[in-house]
């Protein structure tokens, strides 16, 4: 087994310290050394480069616009092709690769559906790659933050299509790029009114994508514009669109696919593989996959149709899994000070173990533990009907007003506008009132109408699975691979098909199993039940959270019988409530790479997470790839840091987390060196 580097600070300090002015030994690292390439860095997180250009460049489903009209359309403000002007709004510049013929920015891909349609897309590499900057060398870091504007992108992209169809001048040449030099007029007509289409109903959807106040860079309210596209546009109810106006940083996706949880509010389980397709499927969904939210047709086509590439998923998940947190690459950005990271690492043991657990480097894991820490603390935390009223005056009057009223008071000071948003919001579900997804054989419930938009996002989500699934019987081979599947560009997935049995007249498996009680079911069907629950799968079960710390001790206290008569059901939402009212503390490795800070990214440095809030940035400048590396965080002086960050804005809020508040500068100093070795 190798040594963990840790193991050697405190050795190497006292070596260091016994001597006037030692020369800096290499710092042990279990990682190969940084590698240019193209004139970029990367680090050695466990990824090939076929693997990371495989990850950049696969489809997930997304569907942002037809392809050839998208990389025919003019930038209005550059008069360059707008395929071009992508990375003006902060997304990282794709390679020349056998994968990107058409050198299309990392993570904007094209899509093609089985009628041979092509369409231009996001992936999650997008939104989860980032760029950092460093003694004037940039580093492609994998499972980083962007530093993609997604509403700038959406916004200039309506604003292009708006001019295309609203000049001649603008219009002629695209059609011509398009449809060829020879197109009739009527051909160009038809193209006209199809575009003049796509132009409203894409401004409608950024007209309903506009924040009161603008994220900027590096940020999206993910869970609003899902909950919008869902509800309002899938669903055709625009009255469901709400201002997206909870804002969080994109979260690092090293170690993710290892927690027990995932979200900044912990909203989503991850035990099993077919939770982590939920998740990823939900994420397609929210960046223009598509959706077709009608009641099933009957109880052998149990399911929604979608554009979700279910199998591409989980190939993606598999990759993730393998991805590690980027270390501290001193040859680039300067040596870690190991006397003051030894120091630091003291002060880490005794003040944020506890919360932020240390994975090992060198070494295998399985599970990345978290802490769930509760924003509040109930009056009545035993009593369902009074966490349900405390509840329901939170999301109509404000946290304000519940503390008032005595109904709970703060336990994390962090902005609560995100986790809040995320359990309050209701919607119309419309024609899906009453649809049960899964079915509630297999444990679903039924909608209500009004519900909670995430309990029809959760709907959508698994329909939507469920729908690849049956088309594609190879999806339930992959989920039940785990860690043993193959790399997806050196293998394909072999031809799979359902059995004579078990399949309808139009080839797809027959869901009655799982609606009628008593139909006959198959081995496939048993086989699909496994997947949903995690039953024979080889992706390692995840641990259990460690006991002790600060979120422990809030969030944990024994179950006791509750009084007032409450339901079962509204016994279920009390506990739910009081579960994702919450952030998540998880390991910090890598954190050095993923500013800004805190879930809305509203502190610009490891330093000042160590201050009292009231000593942080008010403001602060952001949307440069250009890193401070002393304080580690954005540097707010680099020209191109053009957005200012203003923490008095609702959802901005830069509270919470004053754990360092105690300590002196100079063990500030020592903590945030520390950090660095993470």
């Amino acid at each position: 087994m190798k040594l963990p580097f840790y193991a050697t600070l405190a050795a190497t300090a006292l070596l260091l310290s016994s001597c006037a002015e030692p020369p800096q030994p290499p710092r042990p690292v279990p990682v190969k050394p940084p590698v240019q390439v193209n004139g970029l860095w990367y680090l050695d997180q466990g990824w090939s480069d076929e693997a990371r250009q495989w990850y950049y460049n696969t489809t997930q489903g997304s569907q942002i616009m037809r392809y050839d009209w998208f990389m025919a359309l003019e930038d209005p403000q550059t008069k360059q092709p707008f395929v071009k002007s992508i990375t003006r709004y902060g997304y990282a510049a794709g390679t020349a690769s056998s994968w990107n013929p058409e050198l299309l920015p990392v993570g904007f891909v094209k899509d093609t559906d089985p009628d041979k349609t092509a369409w231009f897309g996001m992936t999650c590499a997008a939104c989860h790659t980032g760029d950092v900057t460093v003694n004037g060398k940039t580093m492609r870091i994998d499972g980083a933050v962007t530093n993609g504007d997604l509403y700038g992108f959406i916004n200039g992209l309506s604003g292009a299509v708006h001019t295309t169809v609203t000049s001649d001048a603008a219009f002629q040449p695209f059609a011509a790029r398009v449809l060829g030099a020879g197109a009739t007029d009527q051909q160009k007509l038809a193209l006209y009114n199809d575009l003049k289409a796509f132009d409203k109903s894409f401004a409608a959807f950024v007209a309903a994508s506009t924040p009161d106040t603008p994220w900027g860079s590096m940020r999206t309210d993910a869970f609003g514009m899902i909950f919008n596209r869902v509800s309002a546009i899938d669903l055709n109810l625009p009255k469901n669109n709400r201002a997206p106006n909870a804002p969080v940083s994109y979260p690092f996706l090293w170690d993710a696919p290892h927690q027990p949880r995932v979200q900044w509010n912990g909203l989503l389980p991850n035990a099993t593989a077919f939770d982590a397709l939920g998740r990823n499927a939900g994420e397609v969904l929210g960046v223009f996959g598509k959706v077709a939210l009608k009641p099933p047709a009957n109880a052998a086509h149990y399911y929604y149709k979608s554009t979700v590439r279910g199998q591409n998923l989980v190939d993606m998940e598999n990759q993730l899994r393998k991805l590690r947190s980027p270390v501290w690459p001193d040859s680039l950005a300067g040596n870690v000070d190991i006397v003051k990271a030894a120091a630091g690492e003291t002060i880490y043991k005794e003040s944020c173990e506890s919360c932020h657990a240390i994975l090992p480097r060198g070494q295998t894991y399985t599970t990345a533990p978290i802490q769930m820490v509760p924003l509040f603390n109930w009056a009545k935390p035993d009593d369902a009907k009074a966490v349900i009223a405390a509840f329901g005056t939170i999301c109509t009057k404000g946290v304000d007003a519940a503390v008032s009223a005595g109904m709970v008071t703060v336990n994390y000071a962090a902005d609560p506008k995100m986790a809040v948003d995320a359990l309050c919001r209701q919607v119309d579900t419309g024609v899906l009132a009453n649809v049960a997804m899964p079915p509630q054989l297999l444990g679903g419930k039924p909608l209500k109408n009004p519900d909670l938009a995430a309990n029809l996002l959760s709907n959508a989500v698994i329909g939507a699975i469920l729908g690849d699934l049956v088309r594609e019987p190879g999806l339930l081979a992959d989920l039940l691979k785990g860690d043993n599947a193959p790399a997806p560009w050196l293998t394909a997935s072999a031809p799979a098909s359902w059995s004579p049995e078990s399949k309808t007249t139009g080839g797809t498996l027959d869901t009655t199993p799982f609606v009628k009680q008593g139909a006959r079911m198959t081995a496939d069907h048993q086989k699909v039940i496994a997947a949903l629950t995690g039953r024979g799968e080889s992706k390692p079960t995840v641990g259990a959270v460690p006991a002790g710390g600060r979120a422990a001790k809030a969030a944990a206290a024994p179950a006791k019988s509750t009084s007032g008569g409450a339901t079962a059901d509204e016994e279920a939402l009390a506990a739910t409530i009081k579960q994702l009212l919450a952030y998540k503390a998880r390991p910090l490795d890598g954190v050095w790479a993923t500013a800004p800070f805190m879930h809305n990214g509203s502190v610009p440095n490891l330093y000042e997470m160590l201050l009292p809030a009231s000593q942080r940035s008010v403001a602060f400048r952001m949307g440069s790839t250009s890193i401070d590396p002393v304080k580690v965080g954005v540097d707010s002086s680099a020209k191109d840091a053009t957005f200012v960050y203003d923490t008095t804005k609702p959802g901005n809020h830069n509270s919470g987390h004053e754990f360092g508040a105690g300590l002196t500068d100079d063990q500030r100093w020592q903590l945030v060196e520390y950090l660095k070795t993470l």
